[in-house]
């Protein structure tokens, strides 16, 4: 009876501890006795977030969303009370923004909270962070048939514009036709006339000649009023004058032989009608064209509506297979697969993830090291930056590997050695962002091929390293993308 009581009080104790120790084990994992700061998000439209879903702070597992308040009018904004760890609280800064995004196409939702900037104060507890819409492709599918109905009543604009150019240009035509042919008779008319008028004065001028003649010889009348001086400086002037008159008209008839021959030779009517030949061929050019846009097919449907029924079954279509997707994330044997689905995303690389892959020998490439004291120089204003040295180590260390770093994924391990462990991490990420952004303005690189990790002090297993103040440069193959 004594060994019995025994045994029943070892197994009781047994199982005491043992349930205390699940209870410990399930709380660590799910972060229920750690501290939490509590920030708040206001949305339209959530787009079917979930309560309890992820929340991510710049790719880290970060906590999750702890209650989603309805909002009490069509005006108002759904509420979302968002719970994150402490450790990443340095991270959410006044101006960091908060979205709901996708994982891949069709996998959970979660919620997104950029980093914010270093120069911002830290979000207080129970601050409401910006936020930023989800994008709605349906929305954007209306838009784009309300598009097309507006370019169906512009093209209908635009032909009936080009016929009433067609008709003003006929119009136009006319008349210069018309004004060219009048100048063309004038001038034919009035030439004749200014030859006759020209040799008129010759013959003037002659007669003029003789008569002047004889009264310098005095004889008749009027020679006797030669003999007066002012009289005959009268004649003289007069004489003088009609020659003047005589050169003038000549010159005048010069002219218009000069403005008719410059008409023949341009031929300014045959060209005005080759323009006019033009314009008509080029009208009807656009006129079958704008109605080969819009025939009727073998149905009696325009192209206008046959465009708008396309696009109105690619909605429905659209829309089908979002329901479908999510009936299939409900189902027992594809939860895990949505759940697990996704591009591949360097903004979302948690430091676990990272740290996993490199345990892989495979999965470790080239890595170079560059000592933060030859790096980063600390401003007056206490804000880490990425110093002239610093730039020219960074050159210096990529010179040997520039051929083939457009062919490979880039990750900069960020360390920092110093501090408590959300010291370490806060400043080991902004390193890494610094050494990133320098890499991608100075080398031309896509944003999606440079990946940051933050590693606090302790490299990976594989690196070869204890551990590092600083960063760290690795390639990776890219056809591991």
């Amino acid at each position: 009876m004594r060994i019995h009581a025994w045994a029943i009080g070892l197994f009781l104790v047994l199982g005491v501890g043992l349930f205390t120790a699940i209870l410990f084990l399930i709380g660590n994992r799910y972060d229920v006795f750690g501290k939490h700061a509590e920030f708040y998000a206001e949305f339209s439209d959530i787009g079917g977030l979930p309560s309890g879903a992820l929340v991510r702070v710049s790719g880290l597992e970060a906590g999750e969303v702890k209650s989603i308040a309805i909002p009490a009018s069509p005006s108002s904004k759904f509420r979302l009370k968002l719970q994150v760890r402490a450790k990443a609280r340095g991270l959410i800064r006044t101006d960091s923004l908060v979205s709901i995004r996708t994982e891949g196409i069709v996998g959970d939702m979660y919620v997104f909270i950029r980093e914010g900037s270093s120069t911002a104060a830290e979000a207080p507890d129970g601050a409401t962070l910006p936020s930023k819409e989800p994008f709605d492709l349906a929305a954007a599918l209306e838009k784009g048939s309300a598009l097309l109905d507006k370019s169906s009543t512009l093209l209908d604009d635009v032909q009936g514009s080009v016929t009433d150019l067609h008709g003003r240009l006929d119009v136009a035509l006319d008349s210069v036709t018309k004004t060219v042919n009048h100048v063309d008779g004038l001038v034919t008319v009035v030439q004749p006339n200014i030859r006759k008028l020209a040799s008129n004065a010759g013959l003037i001028t002659d007669t003029i000649k003789e008569i002047v003649s004889d009264l310098n010889a005095g004889k008749g009348p009027a020679g006797l009023l030669l003999k007066d001086e002012t009289t005959r400086k009268q004649l003289q002037a007069t004489l003088s004058n009609a020659q003047q008159a005589t050169l003038n008209l000549t010159d005048a008839s010069a002219r218009a032989d000069q403005i008719l021959a410059d008409v023949q030779s341009r031929d300014l009517v045959l060209k005005a009608q080759a323009i006019l030949k033009n314009m008509q061929a080029m009208s009807e050019q656009l006129n079958q064209t704008i109605k080969g846009a819009l025939v009727s097919d073998d149905m009696g449907e325009d192209g206008a509506t046959n465009i708008r029924e396309t696009l109105s079954n690619l909605n429905r279509g659209t829309a089908n297979l979002a329901e479908d997707a999510e009936a299939l994330k409900h189902e027992f044997l594809f939860r895990g697969f949505f759940r697990k689905r996704g591009f591949y995303d360097l903004e979302q690389l948690s430091s676990a993830d990272y740290l996993k892959a490199c345990q892989r020998q495979n999965a470790c490439g080239s890595r170079t090291w560059l000592d933060a004291k030859n790096l980063f120089a600390t401003g007056s204003d206490g804000i880490v930056q990425l110093d002239e040295t610093g730039r020219h180590a960074i050159d210096r260390a990529v010179a040997p590997v520039v051929d083939s770093v457009l062919d490979h994924l880039v990750i900069v391990e960020g360390y920092s050695a110093m501090g408590s462990p959300d010291q370490q991490f806060v400043m080991s990420r902004r390193r890494a962002n610094l050494v990133r952004e320098y890499l991608e303005a100075h080398f031309h690189l896509l944003h999606s091929d440079v990946g940051i990790v933050p590693l606090r002090g302790r490299p990976p297993h594989c690196a070869g390293r204890d551990t590092w103040n600083g960063v760290a440069i690795v390639l990776f193959d890219d056809r591991q993308k």
